[in-house]
């Protein structure tokens, strides 16, 4: 029987993951069972520059800009800066949970904690699409091998619409992020924080995108996700849900012989260096089955 300790002053306990906001999200499981086997005799606090993925989190005692962490008085500090960065062979979150427990044998999901505020605000917003609906994250980013060229979106949305048109397409992401002027379209973008992300996609059939802010709001959901892979391979990336990588999930690789080339940089990993030089997997990928997959969300 495991021991419980009279602690007459909690441990203060300091968890650190600078960004960014998907990569903070990744932690959050990780502080839930912290906290889980501390119960009342630790006070964790989280530093981060994503402080909004922690607001309204029960499991903390308080979350605090990176940098301002200074000389305070923390008993136990886990730094989970570059955690899976060092380790690319594993799964993002199996190596922050190696990292703060030498095992992965606890739930991995990650999890955010809308307000009523927070739900208010989409809740507008579901009232004026009127209609079932999936989400995309058609991303632009810096990182060429994050992203999917706008011609596979393009043509994806063609096959669906061809199919059904008794739904809608929600669009979440950064005003930089690609978005189609369509009346089954709907311009999220930019339009809300991570928590009413999460409430979105509570109500969404289905997401599809890439590895991204977005995709970790998703996995904090119940929804189907359709993750559509360059550099990483499935196992790297896909959330754990219900302690199973392929709980109400569908993964779509590039088509490219390079696929999951994430394994083979130079670490840390912090930018993806193609081989071939122009990241073909990003304009590779068979658009039939991802809009079958989202099809059959909506069936």
């Amino acid at each position: 029987m495991e021991l419980q300790l009279k602690i007459n002053l909690p441990v203060n306990i300091l968890v650190k993951r600078r960004a960014a906001i998907g990569d903070v999200i990744m932690t959050t499981g990780v502080v839930r069972e912290l906290k889980k086997i501390y119960g009342q005799n630790a006070n964790i606090v989280i530093a981060t520059d994503a402080l909004e993925v922690y607001r309204n989190n029960p499991h903390i005692l308080g979350v605090i800009p990176y940098d301002q962490v200074g000389d305070a008085p923390f008993n136990v500090v886990y730094n989970l800066d570059d955690a899976y960065e060092l380790n690319p062979e594993n799964h993002y979150v199996d190596s922050y949970f190696y990292r703060i427990f030498g095992h992965t044998n606890l739930d991995r999901s990650v999890e955010l904690f809308p307000n009523d505020q927070d739900k208010s605000n989409v809740d507008q917003d579901l009232n004026d699409i009127d209609d079932k609906f999936v989400v995309f994250h058609m991303r632009n980013w810096h990182w060429p091998a994050k992203n999917i060229s706008l011609d596979v979106w393009l043509d994806v949305l063609v096959k669906v619409f061809e199919k059904r048109v008794d739904f809608k397409v929600v669009c979440v992401g950064s005003a930089n992020d690609h978005f189609v002027d369509h009346p089954l379209l709907f311009d999220a973008r930019d339009r809300y924080n991570v928590q009413e992300l999460k409430y979105l996609m509570d109500h969404a059939k289905c997401f599809v995108g890439v590895d991204s802010a977005p995709y970790q709001c998703a996995a904090a959901s119940d929804t189907h996700i359709i993750s559509l892979l360059t550099h990483l391979k499935p196992e790297r990336i896909v959330p754990y849900r219900k302690m199973d990588i392929n709980w109400n999930s569908t993964a779509i690789q590039t088509q490219e012989d390079c696929a999951g080339c994430n394994d083979l940089q130079t670490i840390p990993v912090r930018q993806i260096v193609c081989q071939k030089g122009n990241t073909p997997c990003t304009n590779n990928f068979d658009t039939d089955a991802i809009a079958d997959a989202v099809l059959r969300t909506l069936e």
